[in-house]
């Protein structure tokens, strides 16, 4: 008797499934040799690596299974201050990994002269790192030619040049898909990179992470190198920290100059406070700052917006709100009616599981309540 086999296509597809359950995948992988390079696909995709010698074994084997599916190696878990006898060993064995498309790196200090060329990564994120200089992050950058996302949060250098030496930066052209800056306030070094006209990079796609307390100097440059993407750029993200001050920044970035805009993500301007229970009499509330309600009529009037996205905090908080009706106004505006994507997502901060999920359901019976609008899209990130 013939037995039936499921063709490879259907045990792919349904193991492509098990992407965030590494035990399921790992008993999928002992079941047949046939299931070894679909579960290794996603069991070796990301890999958080030790600068020990455990790693650089794997790396020099020629049964190394990890430099075919690996797409993602973050160093965050390396040392800040000092480095092993196999960091450099490791470093230097990157480019069997053909597969490689992104890198993370933490407070270890990366130098050009210990990472090699690696064109075909295409997106690298440093958090909280420092560089020996502003020459060193640029020619870092340098070594990625086909960089199209870069992630900079809390990066700074520990030679800071004058204004009267900006020229001494190494020109290299950056364009990129993707750019996201955070940590300006408190490391300001990013911010003489963007405000230099000829060194700073071009991007589609642009985030930028506002504190509360941005001073005047560090709006105004970010103001001026938003006005260099006019005509180019394509996606904003603004996350702003919510406070009183958000209308004087919201006006001193000047986005009024934005024509180009297809896509517009702004966090931090929606509070759902959901109620207490089900059967609770105070029903759920929300806050809203009218100040980023208002930006974006005034974006969708000036940009041809596919797609905007507003950023919903759950908070337990127990603030009492009058400006439900800016809310029932905003959702009536006219310019809303015209964008073809209106989402809402639903950021579960400290929540999760069942607790998420009845906030969810909490804040799509408030909206419900507000009318029907077939082009709202409620997503939980």
């Amino acid at each position: 008797m013939m037995s039936l086999q499921m063709p490879p296509e259907l045990t792919d597809h349904v193991i492509d499934f098990l992407w965030d359950s590494p035990a399921d995948l790992q008993a999928c992988s002992f079941v047949c040799r046939q299931w070894l390079p679909s579960t290794r696909h996603h069991l070796f995709q990301s890999i958080t690596i030790r600068p020990d010698a455990r790693f650089l074994t794997l790396l020099r084997s020629p049964w190394n299974v990890v430099a075919n599916h690996t797409r993602t190696l973050d160093f965050r878990l390396w040392p800040a201050t000092e480095t092993t006898p196999h960091t450099s060993h490791i470093l230097s064995h990157l480019q069997c990994l053909l597969r490689l498309r992104t890198i993370i790196i933490g407070s270890f200090p990366p130098s050009p002269k210990t990472f090699l060329a690696i064109s075909w990564v295409t997106k690298v994120s440093l958090q909280h790192t420092k560089f020996a200089s502003n020459t060193e992050f640029a020619l870092f950058l340098s070594k990625f030619t086909g960089l199209r996302e870069l992630e900079l949060a809390w990066v700074t250098w520990e030679d800071t040049l004058s204004d009267d030496h900006d020229h001494l930066w190494p020109y290299f052209p950056l364009g990129l898909d993707a750019l996201s800056v955070q940590g300006l306030q408190q490391n300001p070094d990013v911010l003489r990179w963007l405000s230099c006209a000829e060194y700073a990079p071009l991007a589609r796609g642009i985030s930028f992470y506002i504190p509360h307390n941005a001073d005047n100097t560090c709006l105004f440059i970010l103001s001026k190198f938003l006005l260099r993407h006019e005509g180019h750029l394509r996606s904003l993200h603004l996350d702003l920290y919510p406070s009183p001050y958000i209308q004087r920044i919201l006006m001193l970035l000047e986005l009024n100059v934005l024509t180009s805009l297809r896509r517009l993500r702004l966090g931090h301007g929606v509070y759902f406070h959901p109620q207490a229970s089900d059967t609770a009499a105070t029903p759920s509330t929300c806050r809203i700052f009218p100040a980023v309600l208002e930006l974006a009529p005034l974006l969708g009037s000036r940009n041809q917006l596919e797609e905007l996205i507003f950023e919903v905090d759950v908070s337990s908080g127990s603030w009492t709100s009058s400006s439900v009706s800016s809310f029932n106004k905003f959702l009536g505006d006219p310019i809303l009616g015209r964008i073809p994507m209106v989402r809402f997502l639903v950021i579960r901060g400290n929540h999760s599981g069942d607790v998420a999920a009845g906030h969810r359901r909490k804040f799509e019976h408030f909206m419900r309540e507000r009318g029907p609008r077939f082009y709202y899209h409620l997503t939980q990130t």
